[in-house]
């Protein structure tokens, strides 16, 4: 029963905030490029793509456990900002003020010389706070950005950040991989959580860097 209020919880929270969103609309044209520029990093079903169109951000976070005391994590998100990379990135490379973007996000720091981008995250709905860091460039424009967090919760996990310039628009995407020791978050809650937050976050982050 917990757990079905969880979800209820999770699912209004990300409904209510898709409908604030400034979304695009793109006719079904643009299904072939946005497959082709995905498609290094994953693979979108038709239904998927159709969100994407209609300015939706899709997520997919997956947790199970490939040996004892080991848990193994999957995320993909992605979404089409409404303005160009360029446009988009002004505030998004920003690291440092994430902490006001995203209300989940308590503090966030970002280290020029280091390239070190640090944050804190801590939410009612979480059993713990959670720390971590990594370390990324700036990113003011489109390209293929790697990046691996070095320490905290997630050590070790390994990521590309996607920035595509698509005509007058940009994808924005980001896929993470992660295999280490078990958390205190079962598989389900766990991959719930990292969805969630990926949807929310990317929603949160082209809301706030429309202008």
């Amino acid at each position: 029963m917990r757990l079905f209020f969880l979800f209820l919880f999770l699912s209004f929270f990300i409904n209510e905030s898709s409908l604030s969103q400034n979304k695009v609309n793109l006719p079904a044209s643009f299904d072939k490029t946005i497959s082709a520029e995905l498609k290094p990093f994953f693979t979108p079903t038709e239904g998927q793509i159709e969100d994407l169109l209609k300015g939706e951000v899709i997520s997919v976070g997956k947790v199970h456990s490939p040996g004892p005391k080991e848990q193994q994590m999957f995320l993909f998100v992605s979404g089409i900002h409404p303005r160009n990379c360029t446009r988009a990135m002004r505030k998004l490379s920003l690291y440092e003020n994430y902490h006001q973007y995203m209300d989940f996000i308590k503090t966030s720091t970002y280290d020029e010389k280091t390239q070190k981008f640090s944050f804190s995250i801590d939410h009612a709905l979480l059993p713990f706070p959670m720390v971590v860091g990594f370390k990324i460039p700036r990113i003011t424009k489109e390209g293929y950005y790697p990046f691996i967090f070095e320490d905290g919760f997630l050590k070790d996990l390994k990521g590309t950040v996607i920035v595509q310039e698509m005509g007058k628009f940009c994808i924005l995407g980001l896929k993470a991989d992660w295999r280490g020791p078990e958390s205190r978050l079962p598989n389900l809650i766990f991959g719930t959580f990292v969805q969630t937050v990926g949807k929310l976050g990317l929603e949160h982050l082209i809301r706030v860097s429309y202008f």
